[in-house]
Formats: C-alpha cells, structure tokens, sequence
C-alpha cells in the first residue's frame, strides 16, 4: 500500500480550496472522492482505496487532467531487451565537464552559467 500513501500524498498536496472538490462533481466522481476522504480519514488504506484513486484519475483524465494522483509520466525501459537505453541531452562543453543536462528541444542550446559556452547536443545513457 505504499503506492497508494503516495498517491493519497499527491492528492492531498492538490485538494487546496474547492477546486478539486468543484471538477470532481463536474466530471461526475463527486462520491468516489467523497469515499477517498472517508477512507484516508479511517486511516483505511486497502484496494477499494486503490480502486477509487484509478476511477478518479480516470475520469480527471479524459477531461485533460493526467496523473492526478499518479504524477507525470516517465520513460520506463522494457525488460530484457539489452542495451543502455539513452535520451538526447544538452550537457556542459567543458574539457572536464561538469554534470548539469539539459532536455532537448526546438530551440537553440542553453548556455553555461559560468563560461557562457553553449551546451552541447549529446546522448546521455539511462
């Protein structure tokens, strides 16, 4: 049940004012929330309490809200397949270069904070 003190932890950080409160009676879930609170407050942490936090992301889901309680999601690799998966990155250009990365995207490299060198495109092993 520890995936589910998380999620209750993700959940509780944004339950501030009404506003879950509010989506969760327009998208239609307004009990399931209702039974989460009743649970946590039990101190009921059981698979019914996982089952409702999937019905809630589930419906926040399909109106745009993604990973309410989940958290964004991630690269996973596939089991057993081999090799050293690797992302692009921009990394430091320095001789002994430091540790900061970068994520990729459409625009131009950032810079080093230090040298003002732009960073430098690289794969970067997972």
């Amino acid at each position: 049940m520890e995936l589910v003190a998380e999620r209750i932890g993700r959940l509780c950080s944004q339950a501030t004012g009404e506003q879950l409160r509010t989506h969760a009676e327009r998208y239609g879930v307004a009990e399931v929330l209702d039974r989460i609170v009743a649970a946590v407050g039990a101190g009921r942490w059981d698979q019914q309490l996982a089952a409702d936090l999937d019905t809630l992301d589930a419906a926040f889901a399909r109106h745009g809200v993604d990973g309410l309680t989940t958290g964004v999601r991630g690269f996973e690799p596939w089991l057993g397949r081999g090799g050293h998966p690797t992302v692009a990155a921009w990394t430091c250009p320095g001789a002994g270069p430091c540790p900061r990365k970068a994520p990729v995207d459409d625009g131009a490299p950032p810079t080093c904070g230090l040298t003002g060198a732009p960073l430098v495109a690289s794969r970067v092993t997972l």
